[in-house]
């Protein structure tokens, strides 16, 4: 059975924020006070690349998180390897979430990209064995490690989107005690665009992509 790892959403400043430490308060009260685990707000040189966090924030219990970055902004839910029959409650809690957190963020700053992301892990003690009978026409049985990423380009909303998958075999540890199997990452994101991306554009576009996370394309990936 399919395992959630984590569903993100990354957004691309239009431009470089110098303070990402002021965007914090705005978008947690927005959320409703939903990061509220003690912030961090990180000793980085100016100098340092701007997709490096500034600011992390989380909730007391672990399932959410917000980065943000001179660069960038993300919200993180973490599914915690929960069974693919959670994905309905995940997705609904992720869509619901996300809408504030957009809302909250174009607010402040203008976004010109945006990657949706998911991780998934599907446990198989023969994962090499699947993943060769899926994907190469080459003995590769014996083969203890596995890394498959493929790109499909496509358009939607007037946006150039990237598809990518990243497949990989994997050990994972549940109760501290691992468990061999396949980790999968799907990132649909566009190609940066000169004008601002709306809104409505943005929420119209996580709302069609999201079915390409559901269980069973998921594990159409590597059955």
């Amino acid at each position: 059975m399919e395992k959630i790892v984590k569903l993100q959403l990354a957004l691309f400043f239009q431009n470089n924020v110098s303070r990402p430490d002021t965007l914090m308060n705005s978008i947690n009260s927005a959320m409703g006070n939903l990061f509220d685990a003690m912030p961090h707000i990180l000793p980085i040189p100016p100098e340092a690349p701007a997709e490096i966090p500034r600011v992390q924030m989380r909730s007391e219990c672990n399932k959410y998180n917000c980065n943000i970055a001179c660069s960038r902004i993300d919200f993180i839910l973490n599914g915690d390897f929960r069974d693919e029959v959670n994905w309905p409650e995940l997705t609904c809690d992720f869509l619901a979430k996300v809408k504030v957190f957009v809302a909250s963020v174009l607010v402040q700053t203008d976004i010109h990209r945006f990657g949706l992301i998911g991780n998934f892990f599907m446990p198989d003690k023969s994962a090499s064995v699947s993943m060769t009978k899926k994907y190469l026409k080459v003995d590769l049985n014996s083969a203890e490690e596995i890394n498959l990423r493929f790109n499909k380009k496509t358009s939607s909303h007037g946006l150039q989107l990237n598809n990518i998958t990243s497949i990989n075999t994997a050990i994972a540890a549940f109760n501290g005690v691992p468990e061999a199997g396949i980790f999968i990452e799907l990132d649909i994101n566009n190609t940066p665009t000169e004008e601002p991306i709306k809104k409505e554009i943005f929420l119209q576009l996580i709302d069609k992509q999201m079915p390409s996370f559901s269980p069973d394309k998921v594990k159409g990936l590597v059955k």
